[in-house]
């Protein structure tokens, strides 16, 4: 799956339009960027990633 079809993928599973998927891709590209840069190491930054997405999981489950 590439950059565009997982950007439609969000919208059609989000319900948000797609210009701010694209905005919430990029910004998401950019953070994991900056965690495999700055972490050590891919498992930290997975790590890293892991607790943000399942922060984010557990806001949208409430």
């Amino acid at each position: 799956m590439n950059k565009k079809e997982t950007i439609i993928k969000i919208s059609e599973m989000s319900g948000v339009n797609l210009t701010e998927c694209e905005k919430v891709q990029d910004s998401f590209e950019v953070i994991f960027s900056n965690e495999l840069s700055q972490s050590g190491g891919a498992i930290n930054a997975f790590d890293k990633i892991y607790k943000v997405m399942s922060f984010i999981k557990s806001k949208k489950d409430n």
